[in-house]
């Protein structure tokens, strides 16, 4: 969703019997005055890193209007992996659910890690994990 030059904008859990658990995110635009817009996709609940945001819509994501990329991770229990990060680039970890070691910070469910001058991030589930990783400009 676009805010653009104003909106409306509600969220409902719309089963009665199970509890919905959400995180409301906002990414300021690059620029004012866009036009607003919405646009909803389900994704494939797949292991491994998959690209959610990015700002030219690529490999089945949704626009932004912002130089960064959101992506979704999901690791089985003792799995192991690496993200690359450019240079100059910033990066926020949202734990969605599980355990993870990230860089060797122990982290949970509903922790969020600020990582800056590194050039990797390296993350070892110590459960069945998910996280969001956000890439983001220099401030």
């Amino acid at each position: 969703m676009s805010a653009g030059t104003g909106i409306r904008h509600s969220e409902y859990n719309p089963n009665s019997t199970e509890r919905l658990h959400l995180y409301q995110i906002w990414i300021m635009p690059e620029e004012n005055g866009i036009t607003p817009r919405y646009e909803q996709r389900r994704f494939d609940a797949v292991q491994g890193k998959q690209l959610v945001l990015s700002p030219d819509a690529r490999d089945g994501s949704l626009k932004v209007h912002q130089d960064m990329e959101l992506y979704r991770w999901a690791l089985l229990k003792d799995e192991q992996s690496v993200h690359q990060i450019a240079a100059e680039r910033r990066v926020w970890i949202q734990v969605v659910k599980g355990n993870v070691t990230i860089n060797g910070v122990k982290a949970s469910t509903s922790d969020g890690l600020a990582i800056w001058d590194e050039q990797a991030i390296s993350i070892h589930a110590d459960s069945d994990s998910e996280v969001l990783l956000f890439d983001l400009p220099p401030v």
